[in-house]
C-alpha cells in the first residue's frame, strides 16, 4: 500500500500549476471479490472525468494523453484486488500520482487549475501513521498502522545487512535470527532467539549491539520519520531499546508485556489506545484557542476573510469539513473573492484552496466531520496576527 507523508502532499501541491489538474477519490473493497467493483468505480469515474475535461475546453487528443496510463490501470485486476481502504489518483499534464490510503473516501471526480487535496489532509493529523515495533529476545516485528489499518513491514530485506554486521553471533545459542516474509496469518519477519528470564551483562551488551543495529535498519523502512514509533516489549528492554534508539519520534509510552503471542489486531487496538489521545491533543488544542480567542479579530469563520489570510500566510490553524465544498474564484492580486452557486467550469473549492495555502505556510490544518468543527461553519480558522 502507499503511505502519504509530508513530502507527498509538498508534490502535490507544487503541481498545482499544470492544468488542468485532474482529482479522483473513490472507496476500495479489499481482495479478489472487490476488484471487479474497484475496476468497474475507477472505469465510471473516468467517463465522468472526460466530460468534465470537455467542459473546461480540453480536446479529445489532450483528453486521451492525460488519461491513457488511467486508462490501462482499469485491466489490472491484481492491482484492484489489492487495495486498502480507499483510492486517490491525481493527474496534470506530465504527472500522475496514485495512492491506495487506509481512509475511506466519498467518490469523485473534480477537474480545477490545482489539485483537490482537503480529503487527504485527515491522514496527516487525528488519522496520522505511526510504527509499532514489537520487541523479545526471541522475536522482532514492525507494523505500520492508522486509526483504521494494521499491517506488517516485511523484514527480510535486513537479514543480510544483519548477517553481515553481526556474523556467527548470529547462530550462536545465546543469539539465533532467521527470516521469513509476513503472510495473511501473521506469521512473523524475523526472530531473535535468546534466554529469558533476567539479562546478565553479556546478553545486555548483545542486545544493546542487536537493537542498535535494527534501530539503523527499520529506519530505512519507516517512510516518514515524524511518524511516532511505538515499542512493544517487556519492561527490562524499554530502556535497553531507549538507549540506543535515535529514531526521531520514540513514542514515550509503550505496550508493555511479552508481544510474541499477541496478534497484529490486538497490538494495533492497543497502540491506539496509547496513540490517539497524542494526535487529538493538538487539534483539541487548537479547538480550545479558536474558543478563546473567538470575537478577539483572531478568528473566522467566513471563507470571504480566511481565504485571503490563508494566502498571505495569517493562518496559524485551520478546521475544514472534507465533504462541503464552497465554490467560488479568487484572485490573489486583487483579493476579491467571488461565490458561486455550483461547480462552474472556471469555480475551484474555496475552502480546499484555503486548506492547501494554509498547509503550504506552514499552517495547521484538520479535516473534521461538521459535528467537531468550532464553529458553525465548514472552515474556521485562528490568525497569526
Amino acid at each position: 500500500m502507499e503511505h502519504l507523508n509530508k513530502e507527498d502532499m509538498e508534490l502535490l501541491l507544487e503541481q498545482g500549476g499544470r492544468k488542468p489538474c485532474i482529482s479522483i477519490y473513490m472507496p476500495t473493497q479489499k481482495g479478489r471479490e472487490g476488484a471487479k467493483e474497484n475496476s468497474t468505480r475507477f472505469k465510471n469515474l473516468l467517463n465522468i472525468t472526460e466530460k468534465l475535461l470537455e467542459a473546461r475546453g480540453v480536446n479529445s487528443s489532450e483528453q486521451k494523453e492525460l488519461l491513457d496510463s488511467a486508462r490501462k490501470l482499469i485491466s489490472e485486476s491484481y492491482f484492484w484486488a489489492n487495495q486498502s481502504e480507499g483510492f486517490a489518483y491525481f493527474i496534470s499534464p506530465g504527472f500522475s500520482r496514485s495512492y491506495r490510503l487506509s481512509l475511506q473516501f466519498e467518490e469523485m471526480s473534480i477537474v480545477r487549475d490545482s489539485f483537490h487535496l482537503k480529503p487527504l489532509f485527515k491522514l496527516l493529523s487525528t488519522d496520522g501513521q505511526f510504527y509499532i515495533l514489537a520487541l523479545s529476545q526471541k522475536d522482532v516485528r514492525l507494523m505500520r498502522g492508522t486509526r483504521s489499518i494494521i499491517e506488517e513491514i516485511d523484514l527480510s530485506s535486513i537479514i543480510e545487512k544483519l548477517k553481515a554486521d553481526l556474523g556467527d553471533e548470529l547462530f550462536e545459542p545465546t543469539l539465533q535470527f532467521h527470516t521469513g516474509a509476513p503472510d495473511a496469518s501473521g506469521t512473523r519477519s524475523a526472530i531473535f532467539h535468546g534466554h529469558g528470564g533476567a539479562i546478565d551483562g553479556f546478553l545486555r551488551e548483545r542486545l544493546l549491539n542487536y537493537f542498535r543495529l535494527i534501530d539503523r535498519e527499520i529506519q530505512g523502512l519507516i517512510d516518514d520519520k515524524g511518524s511516532p514509533l511505538i515499542l512493544a516489549c517487556v519492561d527490562y528492554l524499554i530502556p535497553l531499546y531507549k538507549e540506543t534508539s535515535k529514531y526521531p519520534v520514540l513514542f514515550e509510552e509503550s505496550i508493555k508485556g511479552n508481544p510474541e503471542n499477541i496478534n497484529a489486531q490486538d497490538l494495533h487496538q492497543k497502540a491506539l489506545d496509547l496513540i490517539m489521545p497524542y494526535f487529538q491533543k493538538n487539534q483539541e488544542e487548537a479547538k480550545a484557542r479558536y474558543h478563546e480567542l473567538k470575537g478577539t479579530g483572531k478568528t473566522s469563520n467566513d471563507i470571504l476573510e480566511i481565504l485571503p489570510a490563508a494566502y498571505h500566510g495569517r493562518i496559524s490553524d485551520i478546521f475544514v469539513t472534507p465533504g462541503i465544498q464552497q465554490w467560488g474564484s479568487y484572485d490573489p492580486e486583487t483579493e476579491e473573492v467571488s461565490l458561486s452557486e455550483g461547480p462552474d467550469s472556471g469555480d475551484e473549492d474555496l475552502i480546499d484552496l484555503a486548506a492547501a495555502k494554509s498547509y503550504s505556510n506552514s499552517g495547521n490544518v484538520y479535516a473534521v466531520e461538521p459535528e467537531q468543527m468550532p464553529d458553525q461553519s465548514p472552515a474556521a480558522a485562528i490568525f497569526r496576527w
